[in-house]
């Protein structure tokens, strides 16, 4: 009887520690990430979720509902940058700093004073 509930308490703990390590980690189904601007300095950035319209519209509810463009990413890092004149660019690589180069130099291509407006990644 003790080594039964013993071995059922072990049991119990494996699956507690195994589910408290999952939580909160991104797994096949939790990996769309989205990141979006919009204007008077309105932002947004999502990551971890189990799909892509909820990654969307979680920036969209940062955004207060002000965001003109939001992107979405799955399984990567997402950046989104603009400009002084409203020209903005995005792009998404396996790392922040790829993201943030690749948005930065599509900005760069339509605008001056180009910055990060958002980043995140979802893994």
């Amino acid at each position: 009887m003790k080594i039964r509930a013993i071995v059922a308490g072990a049991a119990t703990a494996l699956a507690l520690a195994a589910s408290a390590a999952s939580a909160g980690q991104c797994g096949y189904q939790y990996c769309w990430g989205a990141v979006g601007f919009g204007p008077g300095g309105a932002w947004g950035y999502a990551h971890s979720y189990a799909s892509q319209q909820a990654a969307y519209n979680r920036v969209y509810q940062e955004c207060g509902g002000n965001c003109t463009q939001i992107k979405t990413f799955y399984n990567t890092c997402g950046a989104i940058a603009a400009g002084h004149s409203n020209g903005w660019g995005w792009g998404h690589a396996p790392s922040r700093q790829q993201a943030q180069n690749i948005a930065l130099g599509y900005c760069n291509q339509y605008d001056n004073g180009c910055t990060i407006r958002a980043w995140a990644c979802s893994f």
